[in-house]
């Protein structure tokens, strides 16, 4: 594949997930709306109630006693990943699924500002490193690629009720392997950054 068409394929993608969201703004807005409210709700309870946690179990907060990021981490942050996926792939069937989605989004948001802000609070100088410098960011476009992936899901489910006709099914199989390329992407890029600053803690949810 030249430089060209990859250029294009990208492109093509691109459009058609622009197109997906612009024709399901209800949708997008009201996920958007669920991420914001859940991930500045987890801060509020991480910053009022953080006394009342165990870091060390609580859910999402992984200790690294040999200072390594391994291959079993990186491996339990993609299952993590994958099983979100699924469950999403599943919601985004018909509108009366959608809510199921939208509510399991919805919740790793609330788990995201939690976590993210429990590691700064019991890990200090370190956690916060790890919090701002990898896991919010990598963590906040995963949930972005999920979302994204859900509204698109949801608006082809439509379209193959409506429409029906072959070429439904190749947009489906597109944007499923696009998602797990980016997933895959995602969690390899902040398994290097969690090895080049040597993290002692990483983030799982």
């Amino acid at each position: 594949m030249t430089n060209k068409h990859k250029n294009r394929f990208f492109k093509d993608i691109f459009d058609f997930v622009m197109d997906s969201c612009k024709a399901s703004k209800i949708k997008t807005l009201s996920l958007l709306v669920v991420i914001t409210i859940a991930l500045i709700t987890g801060i509020i309870v991480a910053i009022r109630t953080h006394d009342n946690y165990n870091i060390s179990n609580n859910f999402g907060v992984v200790d690294i006693s040999s200072n390594e990021v391994n291959s079993s981490t990186f491996f339990t942050r993609l299952l993590s990943m994958l099983l979100v996926f699924v469950v999403l792939l599943g919601s985004s069937y018909n509108n009366y699924t959608f809510i199921i989605g939208i509510i399991f989004i919805g919740y790793r948001a609330y788990l995201l500002g939690l976590n993210i802000c429990l590691m700064i609070v019991f890990y200090g100088f370190s956690g916060v490193i790890v919090s701002v410098v990898v896991a919010f960011p990598c963590q906040l476009l995963t949930l972005l690629v999920l979302a994204t992936f859900f509204i698109t899901m949801s608006k082809t489910f439509c379209d193959y009720r409506s429409f029906g006709g072959c070429k439904i099914p190749r947009q489906k199989t597109k944007i499923i392997l696009t998602a797990l390329v980016c997933l895959l992407l995602l969690c390899i890029i902040e398994s290097i950054l969690l090895a080049l600053f040597s993290a002692k803690i990483i983030l799982v949810i």
